[in-house]
């Protein structure tokens, strides 16, 4: 099973007023079996929790108390759960740490340890004073679509993010799964840049894509056999 990577949005170091050109940088992490920590373990840890564990990421829960699906979650071995406070130390190690407690003092000591040690911050409290907000997002098999409005209105980025998930052709994520390993085999054959992106993009131009649609993934499996065969001349 593919784990996908979780989609955040970096912030500048100082931010400026809104219209000021200086957007966000989004980017994409790869979080599979890297250490995560999330501080809290209410409503809005429950819901990081899910979007770590989507991407395969080895998650420790810090709170004296938390709700039933997380409890569910520990049971089941997809997590760890320290059952109290936050003590100074417990980000050793971490890449990530999600700070989403209702303590503005707990929430600030974590941020100090997170900053010296140089562990990547999510405030869920005041998400300008952390290094990265996690934006609105689904997974679709390889495909992960994403909005976010520079923390105007997180109602208007889940509006925006249905009407892109609505639009997306359910083709795309199925197509691009097949793809996948003739994509290695093409860039580790072709050795002149622009020979081998002429042929990755006919993996997924909108030929191959009309083509699985009418005559299914056995005959778009064929099309990528015959693409590498034209290359090794087999």
């Amino acid at each position: 099973m593919l784990c996908g990577s979780l989609p955040m949005v970096f912030y500048r170091a100082q931010r400026e007023p809104y219209n000021a050109p200086m957007p966000d940088l989004p980017v994409m992490l790869r979080l599979a079996d890297k250490p995560c920590v999330i501080v809290g373990g209410g409503g809005v840890a429950l819901r990081r929790l899910h979007a770590l564990l989507a991407c395969g990421a080895t998650v420790t829960v810090i709170a004296p108390e938390v709700g039933e699906e997380i409890e569910a979650l520990v049971g089941a071995g997809r997590c760890v759960l320290l059952r109290r406070s936050y003590l100074e130390g417990d980000l050793t190690g971490a890449m990530l740490v999600i700070i989403a407690t209702d303590d503005p003092a707990t929430n600030e000591a974590v941020a100090i340890e997170a900053r010296r040690r140089g562990v990547l911050v999510n405030r869920t409290d005041a998400s300008d004073l952390g290094d990265l907000t996690i934006p609105a997002h689904i997974h679709r098999g390889p495909v992960t679509l994403t909005a976010h409005t520079a923390g105007i209105s997180a109602a208007a980025a889940a509006t925006i993010l249905k009407q892109t998930s609505e639009a997306l052709d359910p083709a795309w994520p199925a197509l691009l799964e097949i793809v996948a390993p003739y994509r290695a085999k093409v860039q580790g054959l072709i050795a002149d840049r622009g020979e081998r992106r002429r042929r990755l993009v006919s993996l997924t131009d909108a030929d191959a894509l009309a083509l699985f649609k009418h005559d299914g993934a056995n005959a778009l499996r064929q099309r990528c056999e015959a693409l590498l065969a034209s290359v090794t001349g087999e």
